[in-house]
């Protein structure tokens, strides 16, 4: 029998979000999160919820008890100064239940940042600002090095990535697997009642195309943050983006915009995902067969 699991995909973003990202031609988040998950177990099957404007948080008669695991991805909300407001603590409220489910459980960026406010932890503004495009030497800790999640993935490495936010405490009984210079927690497992959580704070799940479409996106904001001298540029570097993804061995314009396989190989990119389908999905998936 082929392993097919029931993955459940939450866009964290709203529906406004979402469709500057598609005007722009881009791919929103739970899109790109499908995708990746197609890239590493091409039969899965995925349903896909709009946690931030739907009080709905799962499809019409189904629950967790139907699904072989749980993925919130990245989002332009922001819960330092935006905590209240209910497209943010409903998907809190959909973090703990995800908890209590004890499904497996994934995240980035604002996956990570939501699971860890649901079960007691703490996010705030980054004071070393935006880490924008790619998180750079990504570095595993002991506990990363040792963690399943890991296995096959280099000690350092690069990876897309876009947030503002940190987490700057986690819950009590977590584990730090990842950090880098922009911030301490880059990835961490996180345990809460009874559930097992891992995530990221950077975005394995973006490839360059989602990258380049986000700097259009943010461009002004980008510009204004001095990352660009101008929109023009910002704009003209994610068409070397574009086509490079266009064109992965165009060795030149990997040098330019300084990536290598751990961004241009999904294989390398996409391996703590893959390892998280392989290992608690598919444990699940076995038990319930």
């Amino acid at each position: 029998m082929a392993f097919a699991p029931r993955i459940l995909i939450a866009e964290g973003n709203t529906q406004e979000r979402c469709e500057e990202m598609q005007a722009v031609g881009s791919m929103i988040g739970s899109s790109a999160y499908a995708k990746s998950i197609k890239q590493v177990c091409p039969n899965a099957e995925i349903d896909v919820i709009f946690a931030a404007d739907s009080d709905q948080s799962l499809p019409t008669g189904t629950s967790f008890d139907g699904y072989d695991g749980f993925i919130l991805g990245g989002s332009a909300l922001n819960l330092p100064t935006d905590a209240d407001n209910p497209k943010i603590t409903r998907q809190i409220d959909l973090a703990r239940a995800a908890f209590k489910a004890k499904i497996p459980f994934l995240g980035s960026c604002w996956g990570l940042q939501i699971a860890a406010r649901a079960a007691g932890g703490v996010v705030g503004v980054n004071p070393r600002g935006r880490e924008v495009g790619f998180a750079r030497k990504i570095t595993l800790t002991n506990a990363g090095r040792a963690a399943a999640y890991y296995e096959g993935k280099a000690t350092v490495f690069d990876s897309p990535a876009i947030h503002f936010d940190e987490v700057t405490h986690l819950p009590a009984g977590s584990i730090v697997l990842a950090e880098n210079n922009h911030t301490s927690v880059q990835a961490a497992i996180i345990r809460f009642d009874g559930g097992t959580f891992w995530g990221m704070q950077y975005h394995p799940e973006f490839d360059l195309a989602h990258v380049s479409g986000l700097i259009r996106v943010y461009a002004k904001f980008m510009t204004d943050d001095g990352f660009y001298a101008s929109e023009a540029d910002a704009l003209s570097h994610a068409s070397e983006m574009d086509l490079l993804y266009q064109n992965p061995n165009r060795q030149d314009l990997a040098w330019l915009l300084g990536v290598d396989a751990d961004v241009l190989d999904p294989d390398v990119r996409l391996r703590e995902v893959a390892n998280w389908v392989d290992q608690p999905v598919m444990a699940r998936y076995v038990a319930k067969q």
